[in-house]
């Protein structure tokens, strides 16, 4: 399982997550859009509006954005509600779309949340969703296909279901270290993808940033905007700063 650690920048933190609070739960919801874990992230901590969440999980990876031991604005019920200040709120992504992509995304969500259940030494009554919270229709699409059957999901990985459900193995992986980025003489151009086709942004020589791997051939880099607090996630070219 591929757990990439995205910081959330102290600056955010009256915005994104304002208070430090104990946690009693996860709770799930869906994406309601077919964006990837990291950019779901990345948005997410890129804005200024008083809306986050703990985690994603895609069809690939898990990305987590907010400390777990910090309140989040997800599950509707305010500041100081239940959902938002004490559960682990984690989202599902690719549910616009679902499919197979949408499927695999939420059998590593079960995984993830088996994983976050043994390690808080929770029972599987520690997982809610958005709706038990603001009676808002989220996890919609999960909801669609059977809440219960997710559940079930969850149970086989805690070893609790006796049934199997058929699904990927996440088992055995590690999370993944955030390295730096350290740019060279000359600007660097930024893409949002790895076939460099979209400009959409540029380092400055010697700028430093977050790295999060290579894709493609190509860094993933996390960097300011104009030197302001906002971020965006990208593709550099040139791969010799990464450190």
């Amino acid at each position: 399982m591929q757990i990439t650690n995205v910081t959330c920048p102290t600056s955010k933190y009256s915005v994104k997550c304002p208070d430090i609070t104990t946690k009693d739960g996860i709770c799930v919801h869906n994406t309601a859009n077919d964006a990837s874990a990291m950019a779901e992230v990345s948005y997410m901590l890129g804005n200024n509006n008083k809306v986050s969440f703990h985690a994603a999980v895609d069809n690939e990876r898990v990305v987590t954005g907010l400390p777990f031991n910090r309140s989040c604005y997800a599950a509707g019920d305010g500041r100081y509600g239940s959902g938002n200040a004490h559960k682990i709120n984690i989202e599902i992504c690719y549910s616009k779309s679902g499919e197979e992509r949408f499927e695999e995304a939420e059998n590593l969500a079960a995984c993830y949340i088996a994983y976050l259940l043994k390690q808080y030494g929770w029972g599987i009554e520690k997982v809610s969703k958005h709706q038990d919270y603001s009676g808002k229709y989220c996890p919609h699409r999960t909801l669609d296909m059977g809440w219960e059957r997710f559940l079930n999901k969850i149970r086989e990985q805690l070893g609790l279901q006796t049934q199997p459900v058929e699904e990927k193995d996440y088992s055995g992986g590690s999370d993944e270290a955030v390295r730096r980025y350290v740019n060279g003489s000359t600007i660097e151009n930024i893409y949002a993808d790895t076939s460099l086709t979209k400009k959409i942004g540029y380092l400055n020589p010697r700028e430093e940033c977050d790295c999060f791997g290579i894709f493609n051939g190509r860094p993933m880099v996390r960097y300011k905007v104009d030197g302001s607090n906002n971020y965006k996630i990208g593709f550099a070219k040139w791969t010799g700063g990464v450190k």
